[in-house]
């Protein structure tokens, strides 16, 4: 029998050797195909069939907040669609599990060596398809998307599988002006499986300040709340590890809740799907024996319970301007505290604005000032330009509604009382306003495609009127969301022709074409910046006709780029974020410029020296108290004294005195690091091994002649019958006993973590242990 003894075992060896040798640590990603999309909220998927059996091990996104407002992983044994990618109302044929999520530029997320989410084979997941919500459009000159999600893979079966336990607020809505609105989240645990919680994930819209979750245990509504887990949802929205050891368990009693501030709204904001709706989402990643299922708990389903949450859950995190600055993906340039950099050129007239009793004020197109010196307000009533207002091809989609019924054009005295309006069913989406030295009103309107001049005997009949109604176009006598004009004293004016075709247009008095000149941009090959006369959103007009100069913001470049009125290219000048609106105080010889950051929904008031050759900072206004939300056009009084800004939404007007001269001291001129999205080469989907592959493929094959070795040697010396005894240490020291080991390592996400106070990111990584 022991003749068969050695070729048993070398076999038992052998087949041991290989299972090892294939069991490698892979990587593949899922991407989008090169996308983009054209509407604001867009929800697309695209999928990946899984090739074979494996384990996820770490996620890693490969996105910028910039682009994609949140990325969602399901697991499906069959996708919606085949197609490379759809818009997906529904992500799977049949049910879904949510594997993975991401926003916010969170950091990559490694799960303990223990644990893996189980993928193809028996697990029912055939398929992953990735759901990628885009909150703004890209232009025709942005890359195109290849947002994605790497994956980590082993195909060594782990100990425990990981799932996802999600907590969310199914419907609600969170009423305006308040400081501290919440939603709540409750339910008892149903599944049949313990799990063990080791990471949470808030996510949630702009209004959210704060989400919290809670357990207690089955039978005990009166227990001690136990705290899983407490998030900012503005900071990135990774995985971060629980502070201690949790178990959930069947008929436990689980709460969330999500606290609002929603001071900035005028209206009820509704639980939905929109970056300008609300959610109310608590994460969390657990393991358990044997397979992980994908579990929710919906709604407020026990009331009493959530209104015994801790008052702590109101409470907010203590500031962390780290991850402030990591969540919005770029650095922004200091301001003082004080509220301005340069007092003593921009003051802030604060309760100047007051809003029109008897009118509903919508969004705030444009500002310009009259002869008189009053203000004139150019604003959208009850029209909103959101994600459905124009189809793929720029036509306004919202005709069948009318015209806006409230009077568009409102009148404020320079106390800021409105004495004045009209323009009633004659727009659709107001864009832009400039009033000429002689009165004339000057508007555009996005949705007609259309310039208007009104004179001051006919405030409801145009005495000119160009391009087709709600017809876009590129030609002489066709705009596509024309954006503002500015007017020369004989008459002659410019238009920026404005978010689809990237030029300036100049006209006669008459209407007539003269020159045009500007594409859109495209970026170069080694440089992010695109060239001079190409924008992308050209969004304002500057004239200083007594320098011959039209300056234009070039909005989603984030610069202002000047001109001789004849078309011949001047200079730029570069900001930290995009420049929304310019306006010039020809004596003086400088500029005003108003810059908003959309995703960090912020503002800042400039003050610009400029001449034929440059122009240089001259004071930046930030507020000290509520912060500017997106502002959209400024004006200056005919004497230079004072500068209006439209902010878009809330509807709003800041009045700022400005010096009759511009401040002496100099000012250096600040260059601002733009970062922007990391596109990396290869195709939608590939597979790569990691360099652990390589380590696997030299050590396994050794092991295995070493472990053939021992065997041999163990079998000869029991045959010739051998005194010695044979002692594994006398070939290996050191090895540590099976039992000595104890839990798993932690998550990690690849960056610092939260310290216990929360208060600064810890430079060292933390070590948790997590037992079964």
């Amino acid at each position: 029998m022991a003749s068969y003894l050695l070729p048993t075992m070398l076999s038992l060896c052998l087949i041991f050797c290989l299972h090892f040798s294939s069991a490698t640590q892979s990587k593949m990603e899922i991407r989008m195909p090169n996308l983009r999309p054209s509407v604001e909220d867009y929800y697309v998927c695209t999928s990946i069939k899984v090739p074979s059996e494996t384990y996820i091990t770490q996620y890693e996104a490969l996105a910028d907040a910039g682009t994609a407002h949140h990325i969602l992983l399901f697991g499906c044994y069959e996708p919606f669609s085949y197609d490379s990618s759809w818009e997906c109302g529904a992500t799977c044929k049949k049910r879904s599990s949510i594997m993975f999520a991401w926003a916010k530029n969170a950091d990559p997320t490694k799960l303990p060596p223990d644990v893996g989410y189980h993928i193809g084979g028996h697990s029912g997941v055939n398929y992953i398809v990735m759901q990628v919500h885009y909150a703004r459009a890209l232009t025709k000159d942005d890359p195109p998307d290849q947002s994605g999600i790497a994956l980590y893979t082993s195909t060594i079966k782990p100990n425990f599988t990981q799932g996802i336990f999600l907590m969310a607020a199914d419907f609600g809505h969170i009423p305006p002006k308040k400081t501290a609105a919440h939603l709540d989240v409750s339910c008892y645990f149903k599944s049949s499986k313990t799990i063990h919680p080791f990471a949470f994930r808030t996510h949630a819209h702009s209004l959210s300040t704060v989400i919290s979750a809670y357990k207690r245990p089955a039978g005990h509504p009166q227990a001690k709340w136990e705290e899983l887990g407490k998030g900012n949802p503005q900071w990135p929205q990774a995985f971060y590890p629980m502070k201690t050891k949790h178990t959930i368990q069947y008929n436990d009693i689980v709460v969330a809740r999500c606290v609002y501030n929603s001071t900035s709204r005028d209206t009820d904001t509704h639980v939905g799907s929109k970056h300008t709706d609300e959610m109310c989402n608590f994460y969390m990643m657990y393991y358990t024996k044997g397979e992980a299922e994908y579990l929710q708990c919906g709604g407020n389903r026990i009331p009493s319970q959530a209104r015994d949450m801790p008052a702590s859950s109101f409470e907010l995190l203590p500031p962390n301007p780290k991850l402030d600055e990591q969540a919005s993906g770029h650095h922004h340039h200091d301001h003082h505290g004080d509220g301005s950099s340069n007092s003593a050129v921009m003051t802030e007239v604060k309760g100047w604005y007051k809003a029109p009793a008897d009118l509903k004020v919508g969004q705030v197109g444009g500002v310009d000032t009259n002869s008189e010196g009053h203000l004139v307000m150019f604003h959208r009533g009850s029209h909103v330009w959101d994600a459905a207002a124009f189809d793929g091809h720029e036509v306004y989609a919202k005709q069948a509604d009318g015209a806006i019924t409230e009077n568009t054009l409102v009148e404020f005295n320079s106390s800021g009382n409105a004495i004045d309006s009209w323009g009633d069913n004659l727009f659709y989406l107001p864009h832009g306003i400039t009033i000429d030295k002689d009165d004339n009103i000057w508007l555009t309107d996005v949705a007609l495609h259309q310039v208007f001049k009104f004179t001051p005997a006919n405030r409801n009949t145009p005495s000119l009127t160009l391009g087709q109604r709600f017809k876009p176009g590129s030609t002489e006598t066709s705009f596509c969301k024309p954006t503002d004009v500015a007017v020369l004293s004989d008459g002659g004016f410019f238009v920026s022709d404005g978010y689809c075709n990237g030029r300036i247009m100049r006209f006669d008095k008459d209407g007539h074409l003269v020159r045009q000149w500007g594409s859109m941009a495209v970026k170069g090959l080694f440089s992010r910046k695109p060239a001079p006369n190409q924008f992308t959103v050209v969004h304002s007009l500057a004239l200083d006709e007594a320098r011959d100069l039209l300056c234009a913001a070039d909005r989603n470049n984030n610069r202002m780029q000047c001109f001789h009125t004849e078309s011949e290219f001047l200079y730029e000048y570069d900001a930290s974020e995009g420049v929304f609106a310019i306006a010039s105080r020809p004596k003086t010889g400088d500029m005003v410029m108003v810059t908003s950051n959309q995703n960090k929904d912020s503002g800042h008031l400039h003050l610009l020296r400029f001449s034929a050759t440059s122009a240089e900072l001259g004071g930046t206004f930030t507020p000290a108290e509520d912060k500017f939300h997106v502002l959209h056009d400024v004006a200056v009084s005919s004497d230079g004294s004072r500068a209006y800004i439209a902010q878009l939404s809330p509807p709003y007007v800041y009045q700022f005195s400005m010096s009759a001269e511009t401040d002496s001291r100099q000012n250096s001129h600040q260059t601002h690091t733009f970062m922007g999205s990391s596109h990396r080469e290869g195709s939608s989907v590939s597979s790569q091994n990691v360099p652990i592959v390589v380590a696997v493929m030299l050590i396994v094959p050794i092991a295995c002649i070493l472990i053939t070795l021992l065997i041999y040697k163990i079998y000869t010396q029991k045959v010739r019958g051998s005194q010695g005894k044979f002692d594994m240490g006398n070939i290996f020291s050191g090895g540590t006993k099976r039992g000595d080991r104890v839990g798993f390592s932690p998550l990690a996400t690849n960056e610092d973590q939260y310290t216990d106070d929360e208060d600064e990111l810890s430079n060292e990584k933390q070590t948790f242990v997590v037992r079964p």
